[in-house]
C-alpha cells in the first residue's frame, strides 16, 4: 500500500472517529480512500473498495460494502453476428461468448449483444503489401480499427462502454491431448465459423482473383478491450458471506485466468515472475466465496528454450506457486495463498497454432510435416525448367495461377510470385534462374531457418489445475 494511501487513509480514520460519538451504536472500518456517507445508528459497516458509496439504513445491520466494478484492461470475448464490410462507420455487431464478473457476481451475461463501428484502416507493412502485389492480389492491404461502443442486455439495457478491438483467439490446446479444438473457433479478424463446401470454393476463386471484397466474416473472434473501467455500483454483503474468503480452496479445481505479464521464449529466462489474475470468481464445494474475481495468481518460469537455427522452435514450461485476493481488497487473509497450479491448457491466435502441451505442461511448436512437400515440388519444378521450352503468354499466365494454387495448399513460400511466374515460363533461362532460387529459399525455410518463438501477449487465457501447495 502507497503512502499516500495511508496518510489519506489515516484521515478518514480521524475524521470519522470524531464524527462517530455524534451517532451512537455505529461501527465503520473504512480502507484507505474511500469516502463513505454514513448509515443511520446501530450500523456495523466495512468498506471494501475504492468507491464512494451510500448504505441504506438498516438498524442492526453488519454488512459489508463492495464495489462492482469491470476494471480497464479487461477483454470481452466477442464472435461477430454478421458480416463486416470493410467500409469506414460499417455497423459492427456481435454477443459475449463469455460472461463479465464484478466481485462475486455476474454483471453482463454471456450472450449479451455488443455494437459497434468501423471508424477507420491501418495500412499493413511494405513488405506484406509487396508480397501481396508478387502473389497477384493487388486487393489494398489493411486491417479494419474497430471501437465497440454498447452493450444491450436481454431486457433492452444499454450500458455504454469504451473499447478497443483486438483479434480473438482461434483454438483451444489441451494439455497432453496432441491436438487442438477451436476456441470458439476463427482467426484474427477471419472467418470462425465452420465454412460449407460451396463457400470455401467461392473464396478459393475470390482468393485467386487480383482484387476481391474484403470483409469480417460473421463469427469471427474478436476481444473488446476496456480502455475506461465498468461500473455496476456497489453491492452489500451480510455477516458471515466473507468469512471464507482464502480458506476452503476445492483440491483440483479448474481455474480460468488471464495473463497480466506477457511471455516470450526468446527473452523469458528460467525464475522470470508470472503474473495472471482469475476470470471467474472462486467458490467451495458449498457455494461459499473462496476468491472474488481479480484474483491474483503468481508463478515463474520453470524451463524456457529459445529458438534456434535448423528450424529447432523455442520451448517454455511456467508453474503457479500462489494465489490472493485482488490487491484493493483488504481481509484478514495473513499473505498470499501457497498452491500448485498446473497448465492444463491455452488459448492462442493463428500465430500460435502450432502450439502443442504436454502432459507436465510444457509448451512447444510442432508444425504438420505437411510443409516438407513445398522444399520437394520446388525441387520438382527446378528440374523441370532445365529443358523448358518458351510458352506463349495466356499458357503461362495458367501455370502460375497453378503453381500459386498449389503453394497455397501446401503452405509453401510464395517465392517472386505471379510475375516471374509468368516471366520463367516465358523466358526459359529465367525461369531455370528463378526456379532454383525458389528451391534453395524453400530448403532454406524448412530446414535451416530459425525455429519459432513462443509468444503469449497479455490476456492470454490459461486453464490451470489449482491444488493447496503440498497437496
Amino acid at each position: 500500500m502507497s503512502i499516500r494511501k495511508v496518510v489519506l487513509g489515516g484521515l478518514l480514520a480521524a475524521v470519522f472517529a470524531v464524527a462517530l460519538p455524534a451517532q451512537s451504536g455505529r461501527n465503520v472500518a473504512v480502507a484507505s480512500g474511500e469516502a463513505v456517507a454514513l448509515p443511520q445508528s446501530g450500523t456495523n459497516v466495512t468498506v471494501a473498495s475504492g468507491q464512494a458509496v451510500a448504505l441504506p439504513a438498516q438498524s442492526g445491520s453488519n454488512a459489508t460494502v463492495v464495489s462492482l466494478a469491470v476494471d480497464q484492461g479487461v477483454p470481452l470475448r466477442i464472435l461477430l453476428t454478421e458480416k463486416v464490410s470493410f467500409r469506414e462507420n460499417a455497423p459492427v455487431y456481435g454477443n459475449l461468448i463469455e460472461p463479465v464478473y464484478a466481485f462475486d457476481r455476474e454483471v453482463i451475461p454471456s450472450g449479451a449483444r455488443v455494437e459497434g463501428v468501423v471508424t477507420g484502416f491501418e495500412r499493413a507493412g511494405s513488405w506484406r503489401r509487396i508480397s501481396a502485389m508478387l502473389g497477384g492480389d493487388f486487393t489494398p492491404q489493411r486491417e479494419p480499427v474497430i471501437v465497440f461502443r454498447t452493450v444491450v442486455l436481454s431486457d433492452g439495457t444499454r450500458i455504454p462502454i469504451e473499447t478497443r478491438a483486438l483479434p480473438g483467439a482461434e483454438f483451444f490446446v489441451e494439455a497432453g491431448a496432441g491436438s487442438r479444438s477451436p476456441a470458439p473457433a476463427g482467426n484474427s479478424f477471419a472467418p470462425g465459423k465452420r465454412k460449407s463446401g460451396k463457400e470455401m470454393v467461392r473464396n478459393w476463386l475470390w482468393g485467386m482473383s487480383p482484387y476481391h471484397p474484403q470483409y469480417l466474416a460473421a463469427g469471427a473472434p474478436i476481444d473488446a478491450v476496456l480502455t475506461a473501467p465498468l461500473d455496476f455500483g456497489v453491492a452489500e454483503l451480510e455477516a458471515g458471506e466473507l468469512d471464507d474468503i482464502g480458506s476452503g480452496l476445492p483440491d483440483g479445481l479448474a481455474v480460468f485466468i488471464r495473463l497480466v505479464t506477457p511471455l516470450n521464449s526468446k527473452t523469458a529466462a528460467v525464475g522470470t515472475p508470472v503474473e495472471a489474475v482469475t476470470i471467474r470468481p472462486i467458490f467451495s464445494d458449498d457455494h461459499h466465496l473462496v476468491l472474488p474475481v481479480g484474483a491474483r495468481v503468481r508463478g515463474q518460469v520453470t524451463q524456457v528454450e529459445r529458438a534456434k537455427r535448423r528450424h529447432r522452435n523455442g520451448q517454455m514450461a511456467f508453474t503457479f506457486t500462489s494465489i490472493e485476493p485482488p490487491e484493493l481488497w483488504v481481509c484478514d487473509m495473513p499473505g498470499p495463498l501457497p498452491i500448485d497450479g498446473s497448465l492444463a491448457g491455452i488459448e492462442v491466435g493463428h500465430d500460435m497454432r502450432h502450439l502443442r502441451l504436454s502432459s507436465d505442461g510444457l509448451a512447444r511448436i510442432v508444425e504438420s510435416k505437411k510443409r516438407f512437400i513445398g522444399p520437394a515440388w520446388a525441387l520438382f519444378r527446378a528440374g523441370r525448367t532445365i529443358n523448358a521450352t518458351a510458352d506463349p503468354f495466356g499458357t503461362a499466365v495458367f501455370g502460375a495461377y497453378r503453381g500459386k494454387f498449389f503453394k497455397e495448399v501446401t503452405g509453401g513460400s510464395p517465392g517472386f510470385g505471379l510475375p516471374a511466374s509468368v516471366a520463367g515460363a516465358m523466358v526459359p533461362p529465367v525461369g531455370i534462374g528463378f526456379g532454383f532460387y525458389s528451391a534453395a529459399r524453400s530448403i532454406y525455410s524448412t530446414f535451416l531457418k530459425r525455429g519459432a518463438e513462443i509468444d503469449l501477449p497479455v490476456n492470454t487465457e490459461l486453464e490451470i489445475r489449482l491444488n493447496r501447495a503440498g497437496d
